[in-house]
């Protein structure tokens, strides 16, 4: 569920890819988690324990919230958001599995966020992409060896040449993406957080609106006051 700041003719929403999770609903609000353009339709416990939304018993192509696999956990916590490339014998080669935040509103964003490797294996990796209503705002060749607390982690350290990150200018159905694809024949464990905060601006002339409006009002309770004869002059007579 998005919070929400108002402040003088701006109104910002906040959302959030961990904080805003569901195991029930995909969609879920703004946030979808596909296989392309399609919503992946299955949830359902992988062969650790751990559930989540994915076609695969593997959890290959798989995104989920919860417990990591034993043994080869790189950087993998309890509750993180952590998805799965779709490798290339599950048609990863042109299908990526992907996160989706759908702009409900027009506006302009700001996105934060980073990816790292969650497990190690040595003959696996995944590279990453973050576009903006089609167009690739930052991108990243490799996770190998990456931690969420290195730098190099941050989607701010990985925007392409004349991109940015801040008060990028969206329309309603405008979408955020996040991708993820193998880069070997196997696909691969990512942890991933993802922060949207949407500023909503109102339309030019509505500011306005309000202000004709309450000087209206004011000048119909003036006038009745006149009628009346109850009008300040009218107190201070009596």
């Amino acid at each position: 569920m998005a919070s929400c700041a108002w402040a003088a003719d701006l109104v910002q929403y906040h959302y959030s890819l961990n904080a805003d999770w569901s195991d029930v609903a995909n969609p879920n609000g703004v946030w979808s988690y596909n296989h392309g353009d399609v919503p992946i339709k299955t949830y359902q416990t992988f062969w650790w324990g751990q559930a989540g939304w994915g076609y695969y018993s593997n959890a290959d192509g798989s995104i989920l919230k919860g417990s990591p696999e034993s043994g080869k956990d790189h950087d993998w916590l309890l509750g993180d958001v952590v998805m799965h490339s779709l490798s290339r014998n599950y048609g990863g080669a042109t299908t990526f599995l992907n996160v989706k935040w759908t702009s409900p509103a027009d506006g302009v964003v700001d996105i934060a966020g980073r990816a790292w490797e969650a497990e190690i294996y040595a003959d696996r990796d995944v590279r990453w992409t973050l576009s903006v209503a089609g167009q690739t705002v930052a991108a990243r060749g490799s996770v190998q060896g990456l931690y969420r607390t290195d730098a190099g982690a941050q989607f701010a350290a990985n925007v392409t040449a004349g991109s940015s990150l801040q008060n990028i200018p969206v329309n309603v159905g405008d979408v955020v993406q996040f991708s993820v694809m193998s880069e070997q024949g196997y696909g691969h464990f990512v942890g991933v957080e993802e922060n949207i905060t949407l500023t909503v601006v109102p339309e030019p002339g509505v500011g306005a609106l309000l202000v004709a409006g309450g000087a209206a009002l004011g000048m119909m309770r003036r006038c009745r006051q006149r009628e009346s004869g109850r009008g300040p002059l009218a107190r201070m007579v009596e």
